[in-house]
Parts: C-alpha cells; structure tokens; sequence
C-alpha cells in the first residue's frame, strides 16, 4: 500500500465487530454442568443489547428535545426521533421476553458467579429514566420542548387533542411521546413478569427484595403524566 491509499474500510472494521464479539466473558467455570455457559453467553448479550439500544435511545430523545422548541422548531424531524424511540422500546419488550428462554435451573447455575453485580446499577437505564421525565426534579427535556412548541403556537394541551387537525404534527408528537410513554411502562411490567417467572421472590442480587421492588417501580414509571391526564379533561 503507498502513502496515498486509503485502508480499506470493511464491514468488520465499520462496526468494529473483533471488540463487539469478543466483549462476552461468562464467569460460570466450564466445570459446570452442559449448557451453563451457553445460558450466561444469553443472558450477557442480551444484557449488552439493551444497552446499546439504550445508548439509542437517549440520543434521539436529545436531538428530539434539540429541534422541538421555538424559535427553529423542526416538529417533522423531532417525530421522527421520537416514532424511533417509541419503535425501539416496543422492540426491546419483545427483547426482555427472550428471557423465557432462560431456564430457572440455568440462570440459578451461574447466578452466584454475579456476586453483587445488577441491572439496577445501569447508568443509561437511569439516564433514560431521566430523559423520560421519571427521575429527577428537572423533568423531561423532550416533554418540555413539545410544551414550548405548543405555547409557540398558542395551543394547550386540550385545544391539540380536541382539534388534532388545527395543531397539525403537534398532534402526532403528542402521540408519539404517548406511545413512548406507554411502551417504556410495558418494558418494565414484562421485565416484573419475568424476574418472577425466573426467581420468584428470591431476593435481587443487587440487595434490592428482588420482584417486589420491581413491581414497586411500576407506580412510577408512566412517563408525561399531562398527555394521560388530558384524556379525562376532554
């Protein structure tokens, strides 16, 4: 190769697939029985999709909070940020049912090789929460940059839901963001469902009470309680 060619860019190299399929490292000994290993291989890649397809999220949800708000509001493009959110949660509620396919006597196998390790200690699932509106005092950006559109246009929520046609894409972004709002909830319900189904009432190995304290979370994950609450004002 001389000095003025270019390396050529590859499908591997593109998306740097030597890091991506050489970052699963189960901690179950082979000593232990068939198929243990291959069970903790799923749970980790599992485990690392909802991560990256979190890191997807809170990225468009940003660029949504960006673009919404006056005085270059661009709603077409913010519905399409938010129309992907709403698409990839939905996504990941088909996800999270893959862990059916975790058996209790599999999981139960290499469960004490996790130590103190849990899904409660992700960053991007509480930046998520953030971003939704559910963690924090601040609120949602993007919710709060759908409220300044509305006032931009001299619209409350009541005039966008009794007149869908007059706000126009405001509408739909209001029902994108419900859509989003709706989806997360489904997440955590089936995420309920399936720690129960796998653990039953075993404690969390995060300290936490295990299922309990999941389904504790479920009071208080609908995000933009205003586009829920407007339904019963109409």
């Amino acid at each position: 190769m001389t000095e003025q060619e270019e390396p050529k860019l590859t499908y591997g190299g593109y998306l740097d697939l030597d890091a991506i399929l050489n970052a699963q490292h189960p901690l179950a000994p082979e000593s232990e029985a068939p198929g243990v290993r291959a069970a903790e291989h799923f749970f980790i890649v599992t485990h690392q999709a909802f991560e990256l397809w979190f890191k997807q999220l809170l990225l468009d949800l940003d660029h949504a909070a960006t673009i919404l708000p006056p005085p270059h509001s661009d709603a077409e493009l913010a519905l399409d940020h938010l129309q992907r959110v709403a698409s990839i949660l939905r996504l990941l509620v088909q996800q999270m049912v893959l862990f059916d396919n975790l058996s209790p006597r599999s999981f139960l196998a290499f469960r004490p090789y996790l130590g103190s390790a849990s899904g409660s200690e992700s960053g991007q699932f509480r930046e998520v929460q953030r971003a939704l509106g559910l963690r924090g005092q601040s609120g949602s950006p993007a919710f709060n940059a759908f409220t300044a559109a509305l006032e931009a246009r001299g619209l409350s929520l009541e005039d966008t839901y009794r007149e869908p046609s007059k706000a126009g894409v405001l509408y739909r972004v209001a029902e994108a963001l419900v859509d989003v709002s709706e989806q997360f909830w489904q997440l955590c319900a089936v995420h309920v469902q399936i720690a129960e189904r796998t653990i039953g009432q075993r404690p969390g190995t995060g300290g936490t009470t295990g299922v309990s304290y999941l389904a504790e979370g479920l009071e208080s994950a609908k995000a933009f309680p205003e586009l829920w609450a407007v339904r019963t004002r109409l």
